[in-house]
C-alpha cells in the first residue's frame, strides 16, 4: 500500500476536524493508503514543519485537514524540506478561499475523493521575502480580521465571525491610510491605500474577487489589487461599485490592478501584512515573487463534457 501522512489541525475554522477525522482516515484507507495521523499541537511543539521534516520522506502523500493557514504550514514544510510528493487538502477552515479556487469541496467525502481519485495539479506559490504563501499577501482594511478574530468565535460562527468582526470595526477599517511605494515591471509609484493584495485565488476572505474570471493558478503571475484611500463619500462609493462588479476595475481611477511575477513594496510606516490569513509581520521592504508550479496538490478530475 501507498503511505499517507495526515496532519490534523483540530483548532482550525469551525472546529470540525475532530468530527470528520475517522471519515478521512477511512476514505484514504479505502483509496489504497496506509494512513499515519498526527494532531497539530503548537503549544506542545507538534507542528507541520517538524512532522514533515522528521517523517515527510517516508510518505507518498501529505494530507492536511484544516484551514488556509494550516495548508500554508504544510505547504511551507514541503518546500523548505524539498520533498516532492503531492499535497492533499481537506478544507475545514472558516473561509477556505484556496480550496474554492481549486474546486475542492468542503464536503469531506468529495474532498477525500479528490485526493484518492483526482489528479495532481502544479500551482504557483508566492514568496514574501523569505516566507512562502499559497494565495494571498495583503495589507490594509479588513486584513487583520483573519488573525485577530478569536478562535472560539470562529468555532461557533465560522465565516460569519469574520464578517461580524469586520462590521464591528468598519469605520476603523475604512479610515486606514497605508502609504506604500510600489515597484513592478520597471514602474514605480506611491500613494495612500486602504487595501493592497497580491493574490493567486478567485476569492479572498470568503468573497469572490472582482478579477476572478482572469485567475490562472499556474500561469506564473499573481493578481495585484491596490485600492487608493478615498477622500470623500463619492470616491468611496465609486470604488465599491467597481469592486462589486458594477464598473470595470480598469476604468476606476481609485483602483490599480495588474498582473506580475514580482512586486516590491516599501513600507515606511510599518503597516502589518497578512499571509494566507495569518500575521505576516510589518517589514519595511517587501519583495514578493512567484515560484511557478512549485507544488503539486490533488484536485477533482475535470468533468467529462463529452458525456
Amino acid at each position: 500500500m501507498k503511505k499517507a501522512l495526515l496532519l490534523l489541525n483540530a483548532s482550525a475554522g469551525a472546529g470540525t476536524v475532530e468530527q470528520i477525522s475517522y471519515k478521512v482516515i477511512e476514505a484514504l484507507s479505502l483509496g489504497g493508503y496506509e494512513v499515519t495521523a498526527y494532531p497539530i499541537l503548537p503549544k506542545k511543539g507538534i507542528v507541520s514543519e517538524k512532522i514533515v521534516a522528521d517523517h515527510g520522506t517516508e510518505y507518498d502523500l501529505i494530507v492536511c485537514s484544516g484551514g488556509d493557514g494550516s495548508l500554508n504550514h504544510a505547504m511551507t514544510a514541503l518546500l523548505e524540506e524539498g520533498i516532492h510528493v503531492p499535497l492533499g487538502y481537506i478544507p475545514c477552515g472558516s473561509t477556505n478561499d484556496f480550496a474554492r479556487s481549486l474546486g475542492i469541496s468542503p464536503e469531506v467525502e468529495k474532498a477525500c475523493a479528490a485526493i484518492t481519485d483526482g489528479i495532481a495539479f502544479d500551482f504557483d506559490v508566492g514568496m514574501f521575502n523569505e516566507r512562502y504563501f499559497n494565495y494571498v499577501a495583503a495589507f490594509g482594511a479588513f486584513t487583520e480580521v483573519s488573525y485577530n478574530t478569536k478562535q472560539e468565535h470562529k468555532n461557533i460562527f465560522g465565516h460569519a465571525a469574520y464578517v461580524i468582526n469586520g462590521a464591528f470595526n468598519l469605520s476603523q477599517n475604512l479610515s486606514k491610510r497605508c502609504h506604500m511605494i510600489v515597484s513592478h515591471d520597471g514602474e514605480t509609484f506611491e500613494d495612500d491605500f486602504i487595501y493592497g493584495g497580491v493574490c493567486n485565488s478567485t476569492s479572498v476572505g470568503g468573497f469572490k474577487a472582482p478579477y476572478a474570471e482572469t485567475v490562472d493558478l499556474s500561469d506564473g503571475l499573481f493578481e495585484v489589487l491596490l485600492i487608493r484611500a478615498p477622500e470623500n463619500f463619492i470616491e468611496m462609493q465609486q470604488t465599491f461599485s467597481a469592486l462589486i462588479g458594477q464598473e470595470s476595475l480598469l476604468d476606476n481611477p481609485y483602483i490599480t490592478y495588474f498582473k506580475s511575477n514580482a512586486v516590491h513594496f516599501e513600507n515606511p510606516d510599518s503597516i502589518p501584512w497578512t499571509l494566507d490569513g495569518e500575521y505576516g509581520g510589518a517589514p519595511e521592504g517587501i519583495d514578493i515573487e512567484v515560484r511557478p508550479k512549485a507544488l503539486s496538490i490533488m484536485i477533482p478530475k475535470p468533468e467529462d463534457h463529452s458525456n
